[in-house]
């Protein structure tokens, strides 16, 4: 549904304090600085630490950061696991979390800054765009699965097939405008399924764009926010200019000038062969594992004598005040005299710590829900490549594929040995084909049955692959992860409410960072952090969410 210049439920709380241009947070930018000064992190995954790694070098030793974490490790939902394999020997490396990064944008250029500062840069695998997996990609139809386009010649080729055949009509659709209507400055925001339905004409949502949702935030289109998506570009240029493609063919390129001109700065220090190589990359990703760069930033922060890691330790209650330094009440203590708290939890958890006050003053942390993903993880012996499709990066199943085809309401498979070679696959001298089964998402959300047990999911990982590739043989190891509330699912409406956020947290002591504002991606958690922490340093406060105060 779209919004149509909707006013703010919480707008009474908005204090001319609160929406002034300055921060009415009770630090100053010099007292940030002090000696004395305390921090905490609520949350121990990669936006806390990385929030922590960020003021440990921008402030004084003598300082005091507190990082607390509920879980016995640190790192969230990036999760590496080394599988030994006690008949054959050796080892190989399973990811239950993100297992690849994009280097494109601001976002990424940070990325590649931090592996390169923490000298991760000998342990990285760089995938460039000529690899297999950069170009084949595959969504799952009604016939089996369909390569999609990589290029122009590719996509003339399957131009009879759908639902690649959906694509040149779109565009055409875009450009003539012979559907639906354009939109009215008034409409704020609206779902990826009315600006793709509106846009380009029905089909092409339900049969690839849902698939494309499925992949990236596991949710249904029906329900995301467009303009907090990944097809926030293509809908403000149906804004400036009437049309995605007349946007893209337009010769006055639309630039975000501080982040264009930030990325060429940053760019410009990220010189050499490997960071050359990263920076023209289609992803990259790490031996070991991502959750080696878990590691090393915990190595990093071990060092530091200002910074304190707290694990299996979970937040009870946290009392904020404008005017005092903070309280924090974990399930090991109280910690009293917090200058300024960053919040890394999600969103509701969050919510669920704060006093009734401030739970009704922010009560848009609990707009956005989550949803829970199981995660499959299957290893193939084979001498021979198992797998029919050629080597790719995995595919998709997009909403248009019923129960009858999908029972068990996969999201996508990810052809780990083929997208991220050289993460140490290899058992006794034979290969091992790793596949990565992503099931459940928002389809979870809504079924009355409860979610499949662990051993449930093995099952029917297993069927799928049988069923969809083929495979006939079973794995010689699988495990699988129940992800509960992995991923927050930016509504309708999720820029205006985090704006409205933004006003409120200027009066308050409290940063928020992590993948439930700007983003849900690695990269996105990253800069968040850094930005968060910057303006922090520099301006005496922070929301954490000033990229949307436009």
């Amino acid at each position: 549904m779209a919004v149509v210049g909707q006013v703010s439920k919480v707008s009474r709380y908005l204090t001319p304090r609160c929406i002034s241009d300055r921060c009415s947070s009770s630090l100053s930018a010099a007292h940030m600085m002090n000696e004395n000064s305390r921090f905490g992190i609520l949350g121990g995954g990669l936006a806390g630490l990385t929030s922590a790694y960020y003021l440990s070098k921008r402030l004084p030793e003598s300082s005091q950061i507190i990082v607390w974490e509920k879980a016995d490790r640190f790192g969230g939902w990036v999760q590496s696991s080394r599988v030994d394999d006690q008949t054959n020997g050796g080892s190989f490396v399973f990811e239950s979390g993100p297992r690849s990064v994009r280097p494109k944008g601001l976002a990424g250029l940070i990325s590649l800054e931090l592996i390169r500062d923490l000298k991760l840069l000998d342990s990285v695998i760089v995938i460039p765009k000529t690899h297999p997996s950069a170009k084949n990609r595959y969504i799952y139809t009604k016939h089996g699965l369909q390569k999609l386009p990589s290029s122009v010649f590719s996509l003339i080729t399957s131009i009879y097939k759908r639902p690649i055949s959906l694509i040149p009509r779109a565009l055409l659709t875009d450009l003539l405008h012979t559907t639906g209507k354009s939109r009215t400055r008034c409409i704020d925001d609206e779902s990826i399924h009315e600006f793709i339905a509106r846009r380009f004409g029905g089909g092409i949502g339900e049969e690839l764009v849902s698939g494309m949702v499925h992949g990236i935030y596991a949710g249904d289109y029906k329900k995301l926010s467009v303009k907090s998506s990944l097809f926030k570009s293509v809908w403000e240029m149906e804004r400036e200019y009437g049309g995605v493609l007349k946007g893209l063919r337009s010769s006055d390129k639309r630039q975000h000038s501080t982040d264009s001109n930030d990325e060429e700065k940053l760019r410009k220090t990220l010189d050499g062969k490997p960071l050359h190589d990263l920076i023209n990359s289609s992803v990259w990703g790490l031996k070991g594992g991502l959750e080696t760069l878990i590691v090393a930033l915990r190595e990093w922060l071990g060092r530091k004598p200002n910074v304190i890691l707290k694990s299996a330790e979970s937040i009870q209650s946290v009392d904020i005040s404008p005017d005092s330094p903070s309280k924090v009440i974990t399930s090991c203590g109280v910690y009293e005299h917090i200058d300024h708290l960053i919040s890394a939890l999600p969103p509701q958890i969050l919510h669920s710590c704060l006093g009734p006050s401030l739970q009704d003053r922010l009560q848009f942390l609990t707009a956005n829900p989550s949803v829970t993903v199981g995660v499959v993880n299957l290893a193939y012996r084979s001498a021979r490549r198992i797998n029919p499709i050629p080597p790719a990066f995995g595919y998709l199943i997009p909403a248009s594929i019923g129960a009858d085809l999908n029972p068990h309401r996969v999201l996508g498979v990810v052809f780990d040995s083929d997208m991220m070679p050289g993460v140490e696959e290899r058992v006794g001298g034979e290969e091992v084909t790793k596949l990565t089964v992503m099931l459940g998402g928002h389809y979870y959300s809504t079924q009355l049955e409860p979610i499949p047990t662990t051993d449930q999911l093995i099952t029917q990982a297993c069927q799928t692959i049988k069923n969809q590739l083929g495979i006939a043989q079973d794995p010689f190891y699988a495990q699988a992860q129940i992800q509960k509330d992995c991923i927050p699912q930016y509504l309708v409406g999720h820029h205006q409410r985090m704006r409205e956020l933004h006003r409120l947290l200027k009066s308050l002591n409290l940063s928020l960072v992590g993948s439930g504002y700007s983003g849900v991606g690695l990269n996105d958690v990253v800069k968040s952090a850094k930005d968060s922490v910057e303006n922090l340093v520099n301006n005496g406060c922070s929301s954490g969410l000033e990229i949307f105060d436009t």
